[in-house]
């Protein structure tokens, strides 16, 4: 899925792909760069995590994090019915 997020420093739109991913049994999002760069990201307790040993801008990560918010929301629920 395609999100779009603003970059923080230049406030310029840039398109991420963004790809569900298990991560050691979690839900987590890997998020390709239009320059083929990626990391992963899981939530946990309303928080954002990069998992690998990215550095990345924290304001950035919260800009990707609201843009996934509503989908993993929705992954989470419907990957947790009849348990």
């Amino acid at each position: 899925m395609i999100i779009t997020v603003k970059e923080p420093a230049t406030h310029t739109d840039i398109e991420l792909d963004a790809q569900p991913e298990d991560y050691n049994g979690e839900q987590g999002w890997r998020i390709l760069s239009p320059e083929k760069d990626s990391f992963v990201m899981v939530e946990k307790d309303g928080q954002w995590n990069v998992m690998d040993d990215a550095d990345i801008n924290p304001e950035f990560l919260d800009a990707i994090g609201k843009a996934l918010h509503p989908v993993a929301r929705y992954n989470h629920l419907s990957g947790s019915e009849g348990v």
